[in-house]
């Protein structure tokens, strides 16, 4: 399973942390499971999760799938404006913080991602977050064995 650094805005975390969003929208992703970790932006401005992101969905295929149901087709138009795919969060897991400051201090070179990174080939960054991090708190899994046309498309 392939690491990436995920950037993400505080609401957006906090409805993941809340368990209430289930799928990660992006423009662009891979149609790979990945195993991120959770960049919060300002104010938190630190690593502070992390999520198991699985099954990529395109958002176009959902028009077909749910064609019987006009609210959700309405909120797929709307998120296509965006968005071309979403990942199931298949699980969450709080960890504790490992701030920008931090991470700026002992990285040099050290660069928040706009949308995320993989850490694969990034070495340095992968050991310092791996030695960093600890698993804590909040773990959330969703079920996706049946995914319904009032899940999709509303966080």
């Amino acid at each position: 399973m392939r690491k990436m650094l995920l950037s993400f805005k505080p609401n957006v975390y906090k409805k993941i942390y809340e368990g209430v969003k289930i799928f990660e929208h992006r423009r662009n992703f891979p149609n790979e499971p990945i195993m991120a970790y959770m960049y919060v932006s300002k104010p938190v401005r630190a690593i502070t999760g992390i999520v198991y992101l699985s099954n990529r969905h395109e958002l176009i295929d959902w028009e077909r799938e749910f064609s019987y149901d006009s609210q959700a087709l309405q909120r797929i138009a709307d998120y296509r404006k965006s968005y071309r795919y979403a990942m199931e969060i298949v699980e969450f897991q709080e960890t504790n913080k490992i701030s920008l400051d931090d991470l700026k201090r002992d990285l040099p070179n050290f660069v928040v991602p706009q949308s995320y990174i993989y850490l694969d080939n990034n070495t340095e960054l992968l050991k310092y977050i791996d030695e960093k991090i600890v698993e804590q708190g909040k773990n959330i899994k969703h079920d996706f064995s049946v995914i319904t046309s009032n899940q999709i498309c509303v966080h």
